[in-house]
């Protein structure tokens, strides 16, 4: 084999290798940018998941007739409700003015929560003075009216979701509870609240709202994703 032919062959095979690193190289960012956005969907369908089943506890331990909504507007949410289903009953009849509730179990139910207690007809909100007990609630004020043994007690969480604008131009989806927030999506380029009433009309007024859909999408290109949530019945 001759000097110019072996060089002609080191040129073509450098030709080749370029072209194959160049198609891997390609492939690498198709693989990439699928995984992206595989992850992206994941991360939207939880974020959804966590978000529909808050919204659906909207109101829980309230009696019809009530708001099931303190806030709602197309791009803020917020309410009231059990996240942890926690729930007790009285043991015994409540007196007018009294601030200590007697109760089936109250452990683990922290200072300074909002609390239903709920008869037949109505509910009245207060407040925990301090950590619950095994067998007693105290309130941070003396009850209003008389309340029957056997009237059920609720723990409720304050909940709202709302768009933040963070330092990096990035819309961020933030989960709050409690005063606590946290971010549940991020990239956030739609995300969109509409309130229906019970004949299927879009409603602003709180007191008729029984189906939120909700609208998200997770960066430009990303999936669009919408759910209807039923409030109650």
């Amino acid at each position: 084999m001759s000097l110019i032919e072996l060089l002609i062959a080191m040129a073509i095979s450098s030709v080749a290798i370029s072209a194959a690193v160049q198609a891997f190289a390609a492939y690498g960012v198709r693989l990439s940018s699928q995984h992206a956005t595989i992850t992206a969907n994941q991360e939207l369908r939880l974020g959804m998941d966590v978000l529909c089943s808050e919204i659906r506890l909207a109101g829980g331990g309230l009696l019809a007739g009530d708001a099931p909504f303190v806030k709602a507007e197309a791009d803020e949410v917020e309410f009231f409700a059990n996240l942890n289903g926690s729930s007790t009953r009285l043991t015994q009849v409540v007196e007018v003015g009294r601030q200590d509730l007697p109760v089936e179990d109250g452990a683990d139910w922290p200072k300074g929560k909002q609390v239903l207690v709920c008869t037949s007809s109505h509910c009245s909100w207060h407040r925990l003075a301090v950590d619950g007990r095994k067998q007693a609630l105290t309130l941070t004020t003396p009850t209003p009216e008389q309340f029957q043994e056997k009237s059920a007690v609720f723990l409720l969480n304050r909940v709202r979701y709302y768009m933040k604008r963070q330092s990096d131009g990035m819309l961020r989806l933030m989960r709050e509870v409690d005063g606590g927030a946290s971010t549940l999506l991020g990239d956030v380029s739609e995300f969109k609240l509409q309130y229906f009433n019970r004949d299927g009309h879009v409603t602003t007024d709180v007191r008729e709202m029984v189906r939120v859909r909700v609208t998200i999408q997770v960066g430009r290109q990303g999936s669009l994703m919408s759910r209807d949530i039923a409030i109650r019945m």
